[in-house]
């Protein structure tokens, strides 16, 4: 549907009617809106010759000025299906995996000096009453991977309270942002209203306002993992918060009108009900206990991961050898362990000492890793 401002002409006097009537507009009043916007004459005047220049150079066929090739290409059956085999072509080509998920534990039992805080995550999770958690600990000890085994586990359990497509949803705290026009909500959900917010085409042509679910939806029936949760915005965190407590969120805005015939059943049901969020919460963080906010550490029960040890590093650094069919030289993965700490980072140095031995051999098969090779890739990271 098309509406335009109605105006009366009289030679180039222009008066706007201040009535909307349906249809196009007939012509363009930019120059006249300039004038009620109070540009200067001679600029409006000056605006009256380049268009009456323009209009005399152009073609009298206003078609004539239609690419009528891109047109017919785009419409043509045969331009969607070629875009369609185009992307099918391109979605095919697939780089290697990277030696990240190559290395990464596949089961519980890979995962290294977190006994402890595996055996509690899991008793609180793996429960018919599972609990809202925080998990602490230093960066590097597997506490995103612990959750999301923790979880593949429990849907393989009877008693549980997750069915077996229950979700796993990962997000950052410190990438999430809290909008104070509220136009946009990652984590909670929005409303974008049919003008200047985006609601899809047949909803704005209507007038009516679209609800977009975020991710305490998408998490629904299963696990909500938040990194960085001591991060997130505190705007945010209380409306987390009062999500917890709901298990729902709701949904406002001063477009929908409820007597609309033409609004949806799943929008008019979005906004009398709002959309469900009943999820576990899994925040993780590198801050100590007391530097989380106390509300929402009351709500959650706390695991604590351990730092990695010296042996514990050179475990992880084996694994991710043998994983990766790569010969160690003695010594190598005690060399790793005086470098760092880290589980995470002890595999990225392993793999940069093996992208080395590559280069340096031209082979990618029985790749020998020694400890002058080590030393070398240690002084490329300046460590």
């Amino acid at each position: 549907k098309n509406y335009n401002i109605a105006v009366k002409k009289r030679g180039e006097d222009i008066t706007f009617l201040r009535r909307i009537v349906r249809g196009p507009a007939d012509d363009s009043y930019g120059i006249e809106v300039a004038k009620l916007a109070g540009l200067p004459g001679s600029v409006t005047r000056r605006a009256h010759e380049v268009l009456r220049a323009l209009e005399a150079t152009a073609p009298k066929n206003k078609v004539e000025q239609m690419d009528f090739d891109a047109l017919q290409e785009y419409h043509s059956p045969a331009g969607p299906r070629e875009m369609m085999e185009k992307l099918e072509a391109v979605d095919k080509v697939k780089l290697t995996s990277t030696i990240m998920n190559v290395v990464r534990p596949r089961s519980l039992s890979e995962i290294v000096g977190q006994d402890r805080a595996v055996k509690a995550l899991f008793s609180r999770i793996a429960s018919p009453y599972p609990q809202h958690l925080i998990l602490y600990g230093p960066p590097g000890v597997c506490k995103t991977t612990a959750a999301r085994l923790v979880l593949d586990e429990a849907k393989k359990l009877s008693y549980t309270a997750f069915g077996e497509n229950a979700p796993f949803v990962e997000c950052d705290g410190t990438t999430l942002r809290w909008d104070e026009r509220d136009i946009t909500n990652p984590l909670i959900g929005s409303v974008h209203d049919p003008i200047y917010q985006g609601a899809s085409r047949q909803l704005a042509d209507d007038g009516i306002p679209e609800p977009k679910p975020g991710l305490v939806t998408e998490a629904h029936g299963g696990v909500l993992f938040i990194d960085e949760i001591g991060e997130l915005d505190p705007m945010m965190l209380n409306k987390l918060l009062k999500v917890l407590e709901d298990k729902r969120v709701y949904f406002e805005s001063a477009y929908y009108d409820e007597d609309n015939p033409a609004v949806p059943d799943y929008i008019r049901k979005l906004f009398k009900d709002g959309a469900p969020a009943d999820f576990i919460l899994i925040g993780a963080t590198t801050r100590q206990p007391e530097e989380i906010n106390p509300a929402i550490r009351s709500r959650c029960a706390e695991v604590f991961f351990d730092p990695l040890q010296p042996k514990d590093v050179v475990e992880i650094v084996n694994h991710a050898a043998d994983k990766l069919q790569v010969h160690l030289e003695k010594g190598v993965a005690d060399l790793i362990s005086s470098y760092t700490m880290e589980g995470r980072k002890a595999v990225s140095l392993l793999a940069d000492a093996y992208g080395l031995s590559v280069y340096e051999s031209g082979e990618a098969k029985d790749v020998t890793i020694t400890l002058d090779l080590m030393k070398r890739t240690a002084q490329a990271s300046r460590l």
